[in-house]
């Protein structure tokens, strides 16, 4: 239920673990283990003694999500955005232009000079449109939570 809250931290260049089916648990295992926050939609999970740093979400909406953690948290929203990989979590890496011909449309290749490079399943991410779009949202989601 906050897979897009996931995806849009990523975004924003934070360390995002997510997994659909996990048991409560092995959520509050892995969160202790890793030192990690749990964000979560249920009640009963985010009152366990044992769920020590936990955020509960009220919201069903992605935009509600991601303001009540951006003002939670206090995150910066700008120094690491686009560093991750939206769907794998994993750090970007800056590659060349030459190696990652034929990996992208023709067209991207001929009009961009920067390309970055997940190692973990290998996507290739640019500055496209996309990311003017992102930051566009960004900037709606954010305004809107200083009303």
């Amino acid at each position: 239920m906050l897979g897009r809250l996931a995806r849009w931290l990523r975004i924003l260049g934070y360390d995002v673990a997510y997994e659909s089916s996990i048991s409560d648990d092995d959520l509050i295992s892995r969160s202790l283990h890793e030192r990690r926050v749990i964000l979560t939609m249920d009640r009963e999970l985010s009152q366990r003694e044992s769920a020590k740093n936990c955020l509960l979400i009220k919201s069903d909406d992605y935009r509600e999500q991601l303001k009540h953690v951006i003002n939670h948290y206090n995150i910066d929203c700008k120094s690491f955005i686009f560093s991750r990989c939206f769907i794998c979590n994993e750090l970007l890496d800056y590659i060349e232009k030459e190696k990652i011909e034929g990996k992208v449309p023709p067209y991207v290749y001929s009009t961009h000079n920067e390309f970055d490079f997940c190692p973990q399943c290998h996507r290739v991410y640019w500055s496209g449109t996309h990311r003017g779009k992102i930051l566009d949202k960004l900037d709606e989601i954010l305004r809107v939570s200083l009303q």
